[in-house]
C-alpha cells in the first residue's frame, strides 16, 4: 500500500499534500496534548508507534505500488483518539518512507491512504456506535475494533487501487484485479489483530484506552 511517487503524476501528489496538511493541522490544533504529559501515557504512545513501525516494515507485494501489510490503525485510534493516531501514523510513515522505495514526494498520499482514511473511518464508526448502539463491552470490541479494523484496511486497499488506476488514466489492468483479491484476507487479519489487541488492553490495561469508559460499557451491565 506504500505507493511509489514514480507511478503518480504531480497533480495527485500536490493535491494529496494539500489535503494531508489540512488534516494534520486540524489534528495538531485539537489534540489534547496534556494527555502526553504523564510519563506512562507518553511511554505507551511511543511504544505503540514503534510497534506500528515494525508492523509496516513486514510487507509483501505483487508489483511496485501493489504492496500489502497490516495497519493496526484502528487500535491506535481507540487508544489515543484520532489526533494522536494520525500523528503516530505519520511518525511510522517517516521511518518506512526513509527505509523504503516510495519516495518522500508520496509521503502525504500514503499518509492519507494508510493513515487518515482508516483513522477517520474508525472514529466515525465509534461516534456512530456510541450514539446508535447500546453501550456494551462486546459492541465496543466487535464493532469498534474487529469491524473497524476490517473496514479501515478495505478502504485503504480500495483507495490505493483507485489512485493507481487514476494514475493510469482510469484503466484497470490485471494487476489491479489480483491486488484486490488479497484484500479480504487482509481484512480478516486486520480485524483479528485489532480485535485481540483491544480485548487484551481493555481487560488488563483499560487506562491506556482513552475511548473506553467504564461507566458506559461496564457499570451496571
Amino acid at each position: 500500500m506504500d505507493i511509489p511517487a514514480g507511478l503518480l503524476p504531480a497533480s495527485i501528489l500536490w493535491g494529496a499534500a494539500l489535503l494531508y496538511t489540512l488534516i494534520l493541522a486540524a489534528a495538531l490544533l485539537t489534540a489534547p496534548w496534556s494527555k502526553l504529559a504523564d510519563n506512562e501515557a507518553s511511554h505507551v504512545y511511543f511504544a505503540a508507534v514503534a510497534v506500528v513501525c515494525l508492523l509496516w516494515t513486514l510487507h509483501a507485494g505483487i508489483a511496485p505500488g501493489y504492496n500489502y501489510h497490516l495497519l493496526g490503525v484502528a487500535s491506535l485510534c481507540l487508544m489515543f483518539d484520532w489526533q494522536f493516531a494520525l500523528l503516530a501514523v505519520s511518525l511510522a510513515l517517516l521511518v518506512t518512507t526513509w527505509q523504503g522505495p516510495a519516495g518522500w514526494e508520496a509521503f502525504a498520499l500514503n499518509a492519507l491512504v494508510m493513515g487518515a482514511l482508516p483513522v477517520l473511518s474508525t472514529r466515525i464508526l465509534l461516534y456512530a456506535s456510541q450514539r446508535l448502539l447500546a453501550h456494551n463491552f462486546f459492541i465496543y470490541i466487535f464493532v469498534n475494533a474487529f469491524f473497524a479494523g476490517a473496514l479501515g484496511i478495505l478502504l485503504c486497499g480500495l483507495a490505493a487501487a483507485a489512485v493507481l488506476a487514476l494514475a493510469q488514466g482510469g484503466a484497470v489492468n490485471r494487476t489491479d484485479g489480483d491486488y484486490l483479491l488479497f484484500i479480504p484476507l487482509l481484512m480478516f487479519g486486520e480485524a483479528f489483530l485489532n480485535g485481540m489487541t483491544m480485548t487484551l488492553l481493555v481487560v488488563y490495561r483499560p487506562r491506556w484506552v482513552s475511548t473506553f469508559h467504564d461507566h458506559w460499557y461496564l457499570d451496571g451491565k
